[in-house]
């Protein structure tokens, strides 16, 4: 296995800021993960929903720097920027979190189904536990953000369907959203911790690359399409994060409710934009604080004024006029 350089963090090597070469191997094997069991369950403690997470951003950052953490693409002789890396690993990490796909939440049940790729060489869960890490060989060590591009798009290309606990039915996702951050050759891992780790040391190594461009090439001014409210468009205008799926006949865009922080609790995604078989939007959220929240509010929370009409000049009806005064 390819080396890797640690940069470590922990309380008591960061003084001296050590870089230490080893294999990914070593840095990924569960029996040292487990040395830093007791910091990564006081994270995990914080963060039971992506909401928990948020609110406690801070003391979870803090958390995390009791860690080491590596570079996983490259080895570096000083610091951890692009510029300092002097040998290429040729693997990429990549993140699937929760924020960025809000119809997850059974995590084991992602990384199993992730896994099932012949490209997948280690899944494991993310510090924070919302989520996973996956390891994949590539060609070029020196096209890192052509493969990771590639990557990027095959993911939010490919159709997923995955049986998370306490499901009747699968879901089926229409593309998984990955954090852009490991697309910077120098991105920085945490250790983290997951007993049942996936492995595979006979994974095929990704040879396609893209060239980098951006996802949107224009501002969405205008939602109809044809006679039809365009609902993806919305969401992408808004920079709303979703997970597209097919029920019933119609479109389901899993999402984040904007009100979520007022809910009492959130134990996976209870919130969906949906459009009908008839092309007709709407919008639910499960929880009780959310019974009177539909499309219209939905679509105002992120547009204040969209059901808002231009005043009409105003004229007095018949009934308001005092006609004796105009005899």
């Amino acid at each position: 296995m390819t080396r890797l350089s640690r940069v470590a963090l922990s309380s008591e090597e960061q003084n001296d800021n050590n870089i230490m070469p080893q294999t990914i191997g070593d840095f990924l094997a569960p029996q040292r993960q487990y040395q830093y069991i007791a910091q990564i369950e006081a994270i995990r403690a914080l963060c039971p929903t992506l909401e928990e997470k948020e609110r406690n951003h801070d003391r979870i950052a803090s958390l995390k720097k009791s860690l080491p953490a590596g570079i996983i693409s490259g080895v570096t002789v000083d610091g951890i920027s692009e510029q300092s890396i002097i040998e290429r690993n040729n693997v990429i990490a990549i993140d699937i979190d929760a924020k960025d796909n809000p119809a997850l939440y059974d995590w084991q049940a992602v990384k199993a189904t992730v896994s099932k790729s012949p490209y997948v060489a280690y899944a494991g869960l993310s510090v924070s536990g919302l989520g996973i890490f996956v390891l994949i060989p590539i060609d070029d060590g020196m096209k890192h953000k052509q493969h990771f591009d590639a990557i990027l798009s095959d993911f939010a290309s490919t159709t997923f369907t995955i049986m998370q606990d306490e499901d009747t039915e699968p879901t089926t996702l229409h593309g998984i959203r990955l954090d852009p951050a490991p697309s910077n050759i120098a991105s920085k891992r945490f250790v983290s911790y997951d007993p049942l780790p996936y492995w595979n040391t006979e994974a095929h190594i990704y040879t396609k690359t893209y060239e980098p461009m951006k996802l949107y090439v224009r501002k969405y001014t205008s939602y109809n399409k044809g006679k039809h409210f365009d609902v993806e468009a919305f969401l992408k205008a808004h920079g709303i994060a979703y997970n597209e799926r097919e029920r019933h006949g119609g479109v389901q865009y899993i999402v984040t409710c904007p009100w979520a922080n007022q809910h009492s609790s959130r134990n996976k995604a209870e919130s969906a934009v949906f459009v009908y078989p008839d092309g007709k939007p709407g919008y639910k959220c499960m929880h009780g604080h959310c019974a009177d929240k539909h499309w219209q509010q939905f679509r105002e929370f992120y547009e204040p004024d969209a059901y808002h009409k231009r005043d009409a000049q105003s004229f007095p009806r018949l009934s308001d006029i005092d006609i004796h005064s105009m005899i």
